[in-house]
C-alpha cells in the first residue's frame, strides 16, 4: 500500500470520493462488512487524502484479528494526518496488545504532548506504567486524570489498587464518597467506586464497610449477566467425559514436541500472577501473561451449535485438528517472542484445556496454582474484572459453585494425566518460598536462579490485577483473609461445604 510522508501535500478529497466514503460508512453501519471493506480499499487505492477510510478499514481488520494489516493502515492515516487521535490511540493499543509497551508509551506520550487534557491517553499510559512496576509514575498519571476529570471513575478504581490507605482520613476516600453519594453516576461509575471503596476500607481494617461496598458493586455487576452455573457445568462435564485416559491413549497424531510452553492454570486469584512472576524472573523465560491463544483454539476448533457447544468423542475429530492446535500455538508464541527458550502462559481458564494441551503439545509443562477455596472465592469477589469472561464472579453462591466445578475438573486431570501436573500451593509458597520455588523450577525443567527468589525486584511485565501485589516481597497477610469477612460469606461457605461433601 502506498503511503505518503507526513506533511506531504496531495489533492483534497473530492466530492465524489466523499460520497463514496459515506456509502462505505453506511454499509459498515448496516453490517455489510464486505461491501464496506471494498469501498474503503478502493478509496485508499486512489490515494485519497483523508485518514477516515484508513482508520475504518483498520478497525474491520483489527476486529477480525488481522492486526498487522491494521497497523499499516493506522500508520497510513497518520501519514495523511499526523494528529489523528483515532489512528494514534488505536496504534498505541495495538502496540500494547503486541507486548511492545515502550512503543505504546511513546505513542501515548506523543498524543499528550499535543493534547495534554486527553485523559484517556493519560489513563492508558498509567496502566502501562503500572504493568511495568513503575507504580509511583502510574499513580501520578491517575491523579492527574482525577484532577482533570473528577468523574473519571475508572481512574479512581485503578488508583485504589496501587494506593495504601492508612485511615479513613485519607483524602481520596472522601473524594470517592462524595462522588458515590452525590448521585448522577451511571451503573459502571458506581461499580468502579464501590470496588475502590471496598479496597480502601479493607486497607484500614473496617471489614463491615468494605463488604458493604463489595456487595453493592457485585450486585450491580451481576445484573449485567444472565448467568446460570448450568452452562459452565455442562461444558466442564463434557470435558471430563471426552478427555479420558483411554480416549487420549487411542489418538495417533504427529504432535509438536516443543517444550517451550509453560502453562500456569487454576482459578483466578489463586496465585497465577505470582507464580508467573517467579518463573519469568528466570533468565531463560519470557512471561507472556494471559494469552487467549489456546483457549480460543480449544473452543473454536471443537465447539459449535451443532454439538450444543460440548465436546464430541475425540476420535470424531480428524488428527489434523489436534496437530493444527499445537502448530498454531507455537507460531503465535514465536510472533510474540522468538528469543526466550521458554514462555509462560498464565490464562487461568486453560485449566479446561489441559487434556488438549497434552495431546497437541505433550512436552509442555502444566503448573497448577492451588489456594484455599475460601480465600480464592473471596479474592474473586473483590475483583472488578475488565472482561465478561468471569460472569460467575459477582455472586456469593455462583462463585462457589464454579469453584466446585473447577475442583472436580482438576481431580479428573490428575487421575487422567498422572505426574503431568505440578501443583503449587499458595500457602506453602508464601510460607516456604525457597523450597517451593526450587520445586517449581525443577517441574519446569529449569535450573534454580536467585533472581526467581527475588522476583519482586525483576522487571517482568504484569498486566493483571495483581500488578501491585507481585511487586512486593513475599507476604502471608492474604492467607485466611476470609476469616475477617466470615460473618458475611454464608452462601459462599455453604456452597463450598456442599462441594466438599459431594467428593
Amino acid at each position: 500500500m502506498k503511503r505518503r510522508k507526513p506533511g506531504k501535500s496531495g489533492r483534497p478529497i473530492s466530492s465524489q470520493q466523499t460520497a463514496r466514503l459515506q456509502q462505505a460508512i453506511q454499509a459498515h453501519s448496516a453490517g455489510q462488512r464486505v461491501a464496506a471493506e471494498a469501498g474503503y480499499r478502493a478509496l485508499i487505492a486512489e490515494d485519497v487524502q483523508s485518514p477516515e477510510p484508513y482508520c475504518r478499514l483498520a478497525a474491520i481488520l483489527a476486529q477480525s484479528g488481522r492486526r498487522d494489516e491494521a497497523d499499516v493502515l493506522w500508520k497510513g492515516a497518520l501519514a495523511i494526518d499526523p494528529d489523528s487521535l483515532e489512528a494514534q490511540m488505536n496504534l498505541a493499543d495495538s502496540y500494547q496488545l503486541a507486548g511492545d509497551l515502550d512503543l505504546a508509551s511513546k505513542t501515548y506520550r506523543r498524543v499528550l504532548a499535543r493534547h495534554e487534557d486527553f485523559v484517556i491517553a493519560r489513563y492508558m499510559l498509567g496502566n502501562i506504567l503500572k504493568s511495568q512496576g513503575r507504580l509511583e509514575d502510574a499513580a501520578d498519571c491517575y491523579q492527574q486524570v482525577m484532577a482533570q476529570q473528577p468523574a473519571y471513575t475508572q481512574a479512581h478504581f485503578t488508583y485504589s489498587g496501587i494506593h495504601r490507605y492508612r485511615d479513613d482520613s485519607d483524602p481520596h476516600i472522601g473524594v470517592m464518597l462524595d462522588l458515590y453519594e452525590r448521585g448522577g453516576l451511571n451503573a459502571e461509575g458506581r461499580i468502579h467506586l464501590a470496588f475502590a471503596l471496598a479496597k480502601a476500607y479493607e486497607d484500614i481494617g473496617d471489614y463491615a464497610k468494605s463488604f458493604g461496598y463489595l456487595k453493592a458493586g457485585n450486585a450491580l455487576r451481576f445484573q449485567e449477566f444472565n448467568y446460570d452455573i448450568e452452562s459452565d457445568r455442562a461444558l466442564i462435564q463434557s470435558i471430563i467425559r471426552t478427555f479420558n485416559a483411554e480416549a487420549i491413549s487411542r489418538l495417533e497424531i504427529n504432535a509438536e514436541q516443543s517444550d517451550r510452553p509453560i502453562f500456569i492454570v487454576g482459578m483466578p486469584r489463586s496465585g497465577t500472577s505470582l507464580v508467573e512472576k517467579i518463573i519469568a524472573s528466570h533468565s531463560e523465560v519470557y512471561g507472556a501473561g494471559e494469552l487467549e491463544y489456546m483457549f480460543a483454539q480449544g473452543t473454536s476448533r471443537f465447539l459449535n451449535a451443532a454439538n450444543n457447544f460440548e465436546y464430541e468423542p475425540l476420535d470424531r475429530y480428524p488428527p489434523a485438528t489436534f496437530e493444527a492446535v499445537g502448530k498454531t500455538y507455537l507460531e503465535q508464541l514465536a510472533r510474540l517472542n522468538n528469543e526466550a527458550s521458554r514462555v509462560t502462559d498464565k490464562m487461568p481458564f486453560n485449566m479446561m484445556m489441559v487434556g488438549l494441551i497434552k495431546i497437541a503439545l505433550p512436552n509442555a509443562r502444566i503448573i497448577h496454582c492451588v489456594r484455599d477455596a475460601r480465600d480464592t472465592c473471596l479474592s474473586i469477589l473483590k475483583q472488578n474484572f475488565t472482561t465478561g469472561n468471569y460472569r460467575f464472579a459477582y455472586d456469593l453462591k455462583t462463585v462457589a459453585q464454579f469453584h466446585n466445578q473447577y475442583r472436580e475438573l482438576m481431580r479428573h486431570w490428575h487421575r487422567t494425566l498422572p505426574g503431568e501436573i505440578h501443583d503449587v500451593r499458595y500457602e506453602s509458597l508464601t510460607q516456604n518460598p525457597e523450597q517451593e520455588i526450587r520445586a517449581l523450577l525443577a517441574a519446569c525443567d529449569l535450573e534454580f536462579e536467585d533472581a526467581c527468589l527475588a522476583f519482586n525486584k525483576t522487571d517482568a511485565v504484569v498486566k493483571t490485577a495483581s500488578a501491585f501485589q507481585v511487586r512486593q516481597p513475599m507476604y502471608t497477610k492474604s492467607v485466611a483473609l476470609w476469616q475477617k469477612y466470615e460473618a458475611f460469606l454464608g452462601p459462599m461457605l455453604d456452597e463450598l461445604q456442599r462441594g466438599r461433601e459431594s467428593i
